[in-house]
C-alpha cells in the first residue's frame, strides 16, 4: 500500500512548520502588507487615547471640590478626549469603507477579466 492508499500525506513539514501553520504566516504578512494597515491601527489607538483622557479628566475632576478648578480638566480632558475619540473612530471607519471599497473594486475588474476570457473562448469555439 502507498501513501495515498492509505489517505497518509506525503508533504514533510519543511523545518517543523506545517501547510496551516504557513498559510496563516502568509496572510498575516499580506495584512501588514496592506496599505491600509497604518491608518487602521493608528486610528483606533487615537480613539483609544481619546477614551484615556476622558477617564483621567473624570478622575480628576473628581479630586477637585471647587467647580471652578475643574474647568480645566473638563475643557483640556473632557472636550480633548472626546474630540480625540470622534476623530479617530470616524477617521477609522472611512479607512476601514475605502479599503472595504477597494477589495470589491478589485474583485469586480477580476470577475471581469474572467467574464470576457471566457466569452472569448466561447467566440473562438463557435467559430471553430
Amino acid at each position: 500500500m502507498t501513501a495515498i492508499d492509505t489517505g497518509a500525506s506525503t508533504h514533510t513539514p519543511v523545518s517543523g512548520v506545517d501547510s496551516e501553520t504557513m498559510r496563516r504566516a502568509l496572510a498575516l504578512v499580506r495584512a501588514w502588507r496592506d496599505p491600509a494597515m497604518p491608518g487602521l491601527v493608528f486610528l483606533p489607538l487615537l480613539a483609544l487615547a481619546g477614551c484615556v483622557s476622558l477617564v483621567i479628566a473624570v478622575v480628576s475632576m473628581a479630586g477637585t471640590p471647587y467647580v471652578p478648578l475643574q474647568l480645566p480638566f473638563f475643557v483640556s480632558g473632557g472636550l480633548g478626549g472626546v474630540a480625540l475619540f470622534a476623530i479617530g473612530a470616524l477617521l477609522a471607519a472611512v479607512q476601514a469603507e475605502r479599503r472595504d471599497r477597494a477589495v470589491a473594486t478589485a474583485e469586480t475588474q477580476e470577475i471581469a477579466s474572467e467574464v470576457c476570457a471566457l466569452v472569448s473562448a466561447a467566440l473562438r469555439r463557435s467559430r471553430d
